[in-house]
Formats: C-alpha cells, structure tokens, sequence
C-alpha cells in the first residue's frame, strides 16, 4: 500500500545493531542461495511464514521445518514467526518437561520472532522473561505490555539477506488478565491492541532512526480478526497475523492480508509480498493457509499433506534436527508418563459443538468438569480441610479422560488434561457470593465457541437457573447436599489457584476469605484421586438444570387449565447416554411422559430439552391450604435419576361450594377453586419444609432468586 513520505529513506540509516536485527544465516536452516528473488521492476520478493497457538505440539514440528526449510531454499528473503501461544496449555510430552522441547524445536526452526500470548503468561511474567527468554533464540514481542520488569520489547526487525527491514509489531488480547492466573501478572496491565500497534507502527515509520524504523511493518497480534482490531490499524500497518480463537482466517481487510492458522501447527500461513525501494511501497503476491505433515517420534517418517512419507534424514538438515529433538522428547515424556494411575468403566468427556469433536464446547457441563471438582473436594479434606463443594473451569480441560476407552488411566494423559500446573486452593464463600460465582458463568467475555463458561461442580451441587432471564439474574435456586444454600453461611470451596485469584472473570473469588493455597499441583491432585477410587464411573447427573416456566408468574390458575414449562440442561453433549423422556407425577401417579430433544446446542448449555404441559386438577375436592406435590423426573441411567419438584397450593374457597348460578343443571362445588403454584426445583425438600425455604431465600434480596415465587388464583 502506498506509504507517507516520512516513510522513504535509505535502510542504511537504521541503527541495526541497537535495533537486534535478525539474520536467516543464524537460524540454522541450512545453505542459502546467495541470490534474492528480485523482480524485473526492481522490487524484491519476501516470503513471510507464521505459526499461532502451537501449544507445544510437537509431532507438528518436523513438518513445519519441512516447509520452512522449503521456502527458504527457494527464496533467501525468507522469514518465519509467531502469533504467540507457542508454549502453555500443551501436549503432555512438552508440558510434563515445562515446555522446553518446544522452545528448542522453535530455535531450531529458525523462529525469528513470536508475538507473545495469553499461555506464555501461563507460570508467570518472571518464568517468561527469565527462563523461557533463556532458552529462545527468538524474541518476544508484546506492545500493549505495560509495567513488567523487564518489559517486554514492542517490536523486533528483521533484516532480509536483500536488505529490506520487516518491522515485527506483537501485541497479545487484552483479555489475558481473564485467561491465566492473576497472581503471575501482577503488576502488568494490557492495553488496547490496535492503539498499540498503531503507535509502534508510527514510529517505525516515521524516519526518526533512533526509535527503530522498518522498511515492511507487519503486525503478529494474539488475538482474534474482530472488527476492533481489523478496523483500528493505520496505513502504516503492511500486514496481520493474528492467533488465539484457533480459527482459520484468510483474508483482505481494511486494504492489507489477515492471516490465521488454527491451533497446534496443523497449518502455516503463507504471505508473499513484494517492496519497491524506490516507491516505498508493498503488495501482495500470495496469501494462503498451508496444511502441515504430521511426525511419527521415533520412525523418522513424515507424513506429508499429499500422503506422501518421507524419510527425515532425506531433507533439509535442520528438519532432521527437529525431529531428533521430538523424539527425545518423547522418550523421555513415555518414560514419566506410562505409570498407571487409576481405572475407569467409560470416558470422562468435555463439552461439544456436535456431539463427537469434544473440547470445542465451553459453555456446556461436562463429566470431566465435574470429576475434578470431585478430585479436589476429596484431596482438601485428604489435607485436612472442611469443604463443601469443587469447583473447576472448563478452559483448564485440555483433553478428555481415557479418550481410548481402554480403561486405563496412566499419568500421561491425566497430565494431558491438566497440563498448566495449579494449585489446589481452599477459600470461603457466602452463599450469596456463591450464587454470584454461578451468575458470573454468563458474564464472560464474547468468543466464538462458547456463550457462557460453565463451571465443573463437585457431586452434591445442584442449582436451576432460567436460560430466557437477563444475564445477573438467572439463578433460580441452588443447593449442597440437599439443603438450600443460606446467602449468609460461609463454605468452603476447593478449586485452583486460577479461579481464586479471580481467573477466567470469575471475579468473585476476589472477595473470598480465608484462602488457602495448599501448593498441591492439581494434577497430583486427582492422581491421588483416581488411585483411592479405581473402577471410577463417570456421573451422569446433570449439577445444571435449566426451568423456563412459560405462565405469567402472577397469573391465576382456574381447575382445568394448562400450564407449560421448559426444561433444558438435561444432557451432555457428547457420547454419554442420554435421557430420552421426562415423566411427570402428581401426588406420585404419573400423569404424563415428555421426550427429550438430545440435539446439541452448540456454545451453551441447553442440550438436553423438554417441553412440559399438564392440566390443573379439578380444585372441588380440594379444601384450603391442600398441597398437590408434581414432580419431574428424569434420567440418563438408573443411576443418574433425577427428580424437580414443585407444588400446587389450593387457596381461597377451596373445596368450599361455590354460589348457585341459577342454572338448575349444575350442582354446586363444580366451580374450581384457587391454586397458586409454586416454582420450588429443591430435590429433596418436603412440602411442609417449603415456607420456610422459600423465607430464607427471599432474604437473599437478589431478583434471580425466584425459588418461592407464587402463582396465586382465585375460584
């Protein structure tokens, strides 16, 4: 694109030493040809390769050196970096030896720079830019990072063997203060991504040599392609790479290429552009996504998007290289992790989008969540602590549990699951602050896979909330152990060191009291776990029930009309057994049978569907103050039966005859009287126990509260 005039001076006034200008012939990629590939118009041709969100996905490695050492054979002008998310929330090989695998593989690629991600912060700011900045090769890039010490470089350039200078702007989401633990960046703030960039890209292009200046100025943003970011970039920004959401992007916004690669180094992105020294000015040639092979450890075999194997001793040396890194890693990853841990009869699973590729869905309950809710509960109280419920987030689920069905459940994939080493951590809640905590589910941050985050809860929990009520307000009841929880009672909660320091926006746990970090890693934690329960099966109850009554919460009800509710939440979205009816019962006879709809409902958690309408009894046998009990019953197994109350209080005239009409053919008493109902979805709670809950929860002053709601009618 055309570039202002303050922009055209000659590369020689750049200070490349203080600036840290990298060279290819550094990178050890092998023997370069001496010539560039310059155009017949005089402009030169540059090939910008990029990565996002390898999170350490190490047999992806040899197959990006593949095509890095391709691409740089051909064209010396050759540079390769990263939107960030390189190490954190990785495969089990990399993540049981803290990553460095991934780190060396990345040197050995020739990585040139990395914009740094939400996961670099994953052990903290001190762990990144001490030991991780130790071992890489390349630099970290993050302009919208205030307030470390050091602090992070805004950009880094790099010079191509022809002499044109690519400026490397990195910025990370402003969200990552919701994304990793909050006490690893204290200190630091995030400002607003393309402000950021903006005002580095400024500066690389204003001819001023002593505050860096570049030739080519591309932007590596961890972050997804929004409008915000997309929008808010200046002309002086060439190109963007951005990262995070995990999702192929390609293409043309605002005028300059917007590239993407989805998660774990299954694809490079491609950007071929070409400068014009004379003119100051950079076009676009190509722009692509390239699928990458896939490694075997320990076979040296490359398996190639054509389908084609090669032998990794046939290429490019620095591909053999990387892939002899691979397999000590995975050698030394089999030997740590092929101890047996615990047995299981089924797979614990994560939340889906479709019903088969799990761990898209994070909004959605899942068995996984709630087993280590479980795990946790289990080893505070090992440690000696009184608790009374777990809790677990769903982004810490990096996999499912046994997602071989073999049975056995060996380190190596329990550490794949848990790969971010937290801490067990007890603290106190109110009640109150625990309805809150469930509120905070639906006040997350947009993002593409998922409308809420729902919690993993440990075995005992149970709470109704209305999926159609204003986000704050949509928890109905909630309840531990069968008891309705007191807003004003203290419990203690077991969860990790993430979510109570207010991880994730579940800011909440900010407020708690009498923290605890026990320095337990949560992975040994339901280690221990597994090994005291072996035979473990999965729980199909569902600890989220979603209760949409559709009547006017005022309205009057006479004998003989309908009433209709919704039901949602009463499945998981993945392969475990389903409920295929809701049966309803009226003083213990069954008065109706209900199908559940199973099909999954992408990003939340409703899959699991019911639609309920039954009649309201003839009130004349009634008398005043009569109790008519309904109760909701459903189940994945005979195990996972679970039961909604709620009652039908017969007020007014009752069973009382109601006045003549004056029409001889009907007999008094055939007027109906009156009958408020009650919305009460307390399993467990007996009628005669319901005023005085239903007082207790009112007391909670909080809108969402509506477990004593009545419905009152008069005959």
């Amino acid at each position: 694109m055309p570039r202002s005039s303050a922009r055209r001076r000659a590369p020689m006034l750049r200070p490349a030493a203080a600036l840290g200008v990298l060279s290819l012939s550094a990178v050890g990629l092998g023997a370069l040809p001496a010539a560039a590939i310059e155009e017949d118009d005089g402009t030169v041709t540059i090939d910008i390769l990029d990565v996002a969100d390898f999170h350490g996905a190490l047999v992806q490695a040899p197959g990006l050196a593949d095509l890095v050492s391709g691409f740089t054979a051909e064209n010396p002008d050759t540079v390769f970096v990263s939107a960030g998310d390189n190490i954190g929330g990785s495969t089990f090989e990399s993540a049981i030896q803290d990553d460095e695998p991934t780190i060396d593989v990345l040197n050995q690629m020739g990585l040139a720079t990395s914009a740094v991600g939400n996961h670099e912060f994953d052990r903290g700011y001190e762990d990144l830019v001490g030991r991780v900045a130790d071992r890489a090769d390349f630099e970290y890039t993050g302009a919208n990072v205030q307030g470390g010490s050091p602090e992070l470089p805004a950009f880094s350039v790099w010079e191509a063997p022809a002499g044109v200078s690519v400026g490397f702007v990195g910025a990370v989401t402003t969200s990552t203060p919701e994304a990793v633990s909050p006490d690893g960046i204290a200190g630091l703030t995030f400002s607003d991504e393309a402000e950021a960039v903006n005002e580095t890209a400024a500066e690389l292009s204003d001819g001023n040599p002593d505050n860096g200046e570049a030739d080519v100025v591309v932007a590596l943003v961890h972050e997804a392609a929004y409008d915000s970011l997309t929008g808010g970039l200046s002309d002086d920004v060439d190109a963007l790479f951005t990262g995070h959401s995990h999702l192929e992007v390609n293409d043309t916004i605002g005028g300059r290429p917007v590239l993407q690669t989805v998660n774990g180094g299954e694809q490079l992105a491609h950007l071929r552009i070409n400068y014009d020294p004379e003119t100051d000015e950079v076009s676009t040639v190509t722009q692509e996504i390239l699928p990458v092979g896939t490694y075997e450890p320990g076979t040296r075999e490359l398996t190639r998007p054509d389908g084609s194997v090669v032998d990794v001793g046939t290429l490019d040396p620095a591909v053999g290289q990387v892939a002899d890194t691979v397999d000590a890693a995975f050698a030394e990853a089999e030997e740590l992790g092929a101890q047996q841990v615990g047995t299981v009869t089924a797979s614990f699973n994560r939340g889906t989008n479709d019903g088969t590729n799990t761990g898209g869905n994070r909004g959605t309950e899942s068995t996984l969540g709630n087993l280590l809710a479980d795990a946790y509960v289990w080893k505070a109280e090992d440690l000696g602590q009184d608790v009374d419920l777990g809790v677990m987030n769903p982004g810490g689920l990096r996999a499912d549990l046994d997602p071989n069905g073999d049975g056995v459940v060996t380190y190596s994939e329990l550490a794949t699951v848990s790969p971010f080493g937290n801490t067990l951590t007890v603290a106190d809640l109110t009640g109150a602050q625990l309805v809150t905590m469930l509120e905070q589910q639906w006040l997350q941050p947009s993002e593409e896979d998922h409308s809420s985050l729902r919690l993993g809860l440990s075995s005992g929990v149970q709470y109704y909330y209305d999926p159609t009520a204003e986000p704050g307000s949509r928890v109905l009841g909630l309840e531990i152990d069968g008891e309705p929880v007191d807003p004003e009672a203290t419990y203690r909660v077991a969860t990790i060191n993430f979510l109570a320091a207010g991880g994730d926006s579940f800011d909440v746990f900010t407020e708690a009291s009498a923290v605890n970090d026990t320095g337990y890693v949560d992975r040994d934690a339901t280690v221990d776990y597994l090994a005291a329960n072996q035979e473990l099966t999965p729980d199909y109850t569902q600890r989220s029930i979603g209760v949409t009554f559709l009547s006017d919460p005022a309205a009057e009800y006479q004998g003989g009309e309908e009433v209709a509710l919704d039901l949602s939440s009463l499945s998981f979205t993945s392969d475990e057994p389903k409920p295929e009816e809701v049966t309803l019962l009226m003083d213990g006879e069954e008065i109706g049978r209900y199908p559940v709809d199973n099909t999954v409902t992408a990003g939340t958690d409703e899959t699991g569907q019911a639609s309920v309408t039954f009649t309201v009894p003839d009130l004349s046998a009634y008398e005043d103050g009569d109790v008519i009990t309904f109760e909701l019953v459903f189940g994945a197994t005979e195990e996972s039966v679970q039961t909604i109350p709620f009652t039908l209080e017969v007020t007014g005239q009752g069973a009382t005859p109601a006045p003549p009409t004056g029409d001889p053919g009907e007999e008094p008493g055939d007027d109906p009287g009156e009958a408020p109902i009650d919305q009460l979805p307390e399993t467990g709670t007996e009628p005669e126990e319901l005023a005085a809950v239903a007082a207790a929860l009112i007391l909670l002053g909080t809108a969402g509260i509506l477990l004593a709601r009545r419905r009152t009618v008069t005959a």
